[in-house]
């Protein structure tokens, strides 16, 4: 004879609460394989097993409703596989919403506006949107930096197999496209105070002179005067 358990037993074995053992009886997902005649509920090892797939869907995020059709449905195991096709498509919606905010909210840690500009949502969301726009910027200065690296290459190249005496003029050329590139990237950035949260734009000589990392330049605020990295974001 195959094992019984109480419905309190049943409940502890699952770690679920009794409540929940007699809701699912009510919703018809799962009856006690035996009722005696006091109302004691028993339960056998194949419900045990069902309950156990119940509570592992929820998990998974699929509703009581979805995984009762399941159950009553003579093709369940199709019907589990369009199921879990589905929530894992939900799942990864979700997973992508998150990483936005996640990434949002590494933006303003990093950030680290005072507390006037953080209660100034449309600043925060005029500084956000230009610190995401700088990222095509970047990649763009990055396009145009390799193929001057590649024409300087290229010139010596034509240089040394024609013994040519022009080093000045390629040096004197790629000088000239470094400045170029620049001025064009100094034209679209401006940055952002770390500690008053006024957006600025540095002279062309300190904005090269400047220690910088890859999203922060090291100057001084010309509003409160503290010299800090502050944030590049995109100009206008």
């Amino acid at each position: 004879m195959s094992e019984r358990y109480t419905i309190g037993e049943a409940a502890k074995k699952l770690q679920v609460s009794t409540r929940t053992l007699r809701y699912y009886d009510e919703k018809d997902l799962v009856r006690p394989a035996y009722i005696k005649e006091n109302g004691y509920r028993f339960y056998s090892e194949e419900q045990i097993m069902q309950i156990e797939l119940i509570l592992f869907l929820k998990e998974l995020g699929f509703s009581l409703k979805q995984i009762k059709m399941l159950i009553q449905d003579e093709h369940g195991s199709q019907s589990l596989e369009l199921l879990l096709k589905e929530q894992a498509q939900e799942n990864q919606r979700k997973i992508e919403e998150i990483s936005k905010k996640q990434r949002q909210i590494k933006h303003l840690q990093e950030i680290k506006l005072s507390r006037a500009v953080l209660t100034n949502h449309s600043g925060i969301t005029d500084i956000m949107r230009k610190e995401n726009r700088i990222s095509a910027l970047r990649r763009k200065m990055l396009f145009w930096c390799i193929l001057l690296i590649l024409g300087e290459l290229i010139g010596i190249s034509l240089l040394y197999a024609f013994k040519l005496q022009m080093s000045v003029a390629v040096i004197g050329i790629a000088t000239i496209g470094a400045g170029a590139l620049s001025k064009y990237y100094y034209d679209n950035v401006e940055y952002v105070c770390p500690n008053c949260g006024d957006i600025f734009i540095p002279s062309f000589l300190t904005f090269n002179l400047a220690p910088h990392t890859p999203k922060f330049r090291k100057l001084t605020c010309p509003k409160c005067g503290k010299r800090s990295y502050c944030l590049e974001i995109s100009r206008e």
